[in-house]
């Protein structure tokens, strides 16, 4: 079955724009047209890649839910300009956008501990080629041993200003003649749903005023918060396990493991009740008979 080809008109139109508007910025209508059809004849091709690696994703350690798409051809196209805007000494054109473009399949990968993101990069690293070191997504007042770990296995660290979290990681693929790449996003199933609220507010043309911009960071928080807690229940349920099956050396617990446990529920976002309730639960730890205070 022949598959139909887009016209300049069609594109102007679809992209609300004009040749003139193009050329100013460097581009060659035209090549946007063209970009466009050819993306059209690899679609079947990427979706066969898409459902091949989000099966083998699947089985890598700590993945929850996979969930995985191919670029809109008209997102491609505003991309290419945007590309073209950033780098204008680049030829992005029909013969060259597949070495350009890193997300013509996109893949997100969930998981529900912050720390999943290393095991899971791992097996990446050990199955696929990468097109270049993976990129952290962090919030510009993230500190402490995450962030540090994420700069010590290779990762270029950058702050966000909107508050997005994730590791990007662009894999080389070439299960026939041409190569392609595609984007793997590795995020929490908490940062998840606050990127997908976030991005039907902002993405890809609306406008966000002043009271969903500060509701979205304040939902932001809360995603931190809600991680953070998350990592804390792994750590004490982990322990919890180890002491029973006997892989711990003690089975009660150390003052110095009560002290850990204190100053994590320190910094969480609690009640003064919560944080006394649950201050109260560590005391009655085996081993405890007393605070650690």
């Amino acid at each position: 079955m022949s598959i139909p080809c887009a016209t300049l008109s069609y594109i102007l139109t679809a992209l609300e724009t004009s040749r003139e508007d193009l050329y100013a910025q460097g581009i060659d209508p035209d090549s946007l047209v063209a970009i466009y059809n050819d993306f059209l004849t690899r679609k079947d091709e990427l979706n066969a890649i898409s459902h091949i690696t989000a099966n083998t994703l699947l089985q890598a350690p700590g993945a929850q839910a996979i969930r995985y798409r191919i670029k809109d051809p008209l997102h491609l196209l505003r991309k290419v300009i945007r590309k073209k805007a950033e780098y204008p000494e680049r030829i992005i054109d029909h013969r060259s956008y597949l070495d350009w473009i890193n997300d013509l399949v996109g893949i997100r990968v969930l998981y529900l501990y912050k720390e999943s993101w290393r095991s899971l990069g791992q097996y990446i690293e050990e199955v696929w080629p990468l097109k270049r070191p993976p990129v952290a997504y962090i919030h510009e007042s993230d500190t402490g041993m995450l962030v540090e770990e994420l700069a010590k296995e290779g990762c270029i660290l950058r702050r966000h200003p909107l508050g997005y979290r994730a590791v990007h990681y662009v894999i080389s693929t070439q299960p026939h003649r041409q190569r392609y790449f595609v984007e793997i996003q590795l995020r929490t199933l908490f940062e998840e749903g606050w990127s997908e609220i976030d991005h039907t507010v902002r993405y890809p043309d609306r406008a966000c005023n002043g009271f969903a911009r500060d509701l979205l960071a304040v939902l932001n928080r809360l995603t931190g918060n809600a991680d953070d807690i998350a990592t804390l229940i792994k750590l004490f349920f982990d322990k919890m396990q180890a002491k029973k099956s006997g892989q711990s050396t003690a089975t009660s617990w150390t003052q110095e493991e009560r002290h850990e446990l204190e100053d994590e529920v320190e910094k969480l976002p609690v009640t003064p009740e919560e944080r006394q309730r649950l201050r109260e639960h560590i005391r009655q730890l085996p081993g405890s008979t007393h605070s650690a205070d």
